[in-house]
């Protein structure tokens, strides 16, 4: 065989639009409410505890004794990398292990959606389910007033597009589909 009458082997095309998955029941898109309670499930998961942590670990480094006022602790820029730095690495490794292995964290898995590979439903590679939280995580640790705007921001982008992807879903070519 000359090489002229090579031809790739054909392949399923990437779904390209919502009219690629169900309408609902399982694998359908899943809805901008069920990410956004996913989302705040797991924030809350991983924020209360390591906050309560931090704001004991906070006073008592301050020396504030019972009757001091904690909330005039002043935290500057390598303060706030010290408190968000550790955060944004739980969160990662939360996510990544997370949706790597099992398509979803329990916030997802309570709110019954999962992350899928875009070309073929399956799990995420472990670098794009590290792409899909890892900017927002940086974003996050960036000492200025706006980066939590920001953060929301990549998140909300999911309501500007056909396929409720946000960016970092398109930069690692997932979508959130329903689970059950």
């Amino acid at each position: 065989m000359e090489i002229d009458e090579w031809h790739p082997p054909s392949q399923t095309p990437m779904p390209v639009g919502p009219q690629s998955f169900p309408r609902t029941g399982v694998n359908s898109l899943a809805s901008l409410g069920a990410r956004g309670l996913a989302r705040t499930l797991d924030t809350l998961l991983i924020g209360i505890p390591y906050f309560t942590v931090v704001g004991t670990l906070m006073v008592v480094a301050s020396g504030a004794t019972s009757g001091d006022d904690a909330s005039t602790i002043e935290i500057g820029t390598d303060g706030w990398v010290a408190i968000w730095g550790p955060l944004a690495i739980i969160l990662v490794v939360y996510e990544t292990v997370g949706v790597t292995l099992w398509g979803q964290t329990l916030g997802k898995a309570v709110v019954g959606i999962r992350v899928a590979r875009q070309v073929n439903g399956r799990c995420p590679l472990w670098w794009e389910a590290a792409l899909r939280i890892g900017v927002v995580s940086v974003v996050l640790v960036i000492p200025h007033q706006l980066a939590l705007a920001v953060a929301m921001g990549l998140f909300t982008t999911a309501g500007f597009d056909p396929m409720r992807r946000n960016i970092t879903d398109r930069a690692a070519g997932t979508v959130v589909v329903r689970a059950r």
